[in-house]
């Protein structure tokens, strides 16, 4: 996992390198490589928690159903 956020990191680098050359060069690719960091930030996001869902998602209903009764508590229902 830490090796794959490593290597996402420089590819996010990389893409930021490529933008500012293409700004500079008064080209039209800045938005093509501002929404190809875009894909790689989500797309990372989405493959770590699909990775770590059997964690991640038992533990997000484990704090909702320990927090819902104070929730109704405080909204008075």
């Amino acid at each position: 996992m830490f090796r794959l956020l490593i290597v996402l990191i420089v590819i996010v680098i990389i893409l930021f390198i490529l933008r500012s050359r293409a700004k500079s060069q008064y080209n039209n690719y800045g938005n093509f490589y501002r929404n190809l960091i875009l894909i790689v930030v989500i797309g990372g996001i989405i493959f770590f928690l699909a990775t770590t869902g059997k964690f991640l998602i038992p533990q997000l209903l484990n704090l909702i159903k320990v927090g819902l009764p104070f929730l109704t508590k405080l909204i008075g229902i």
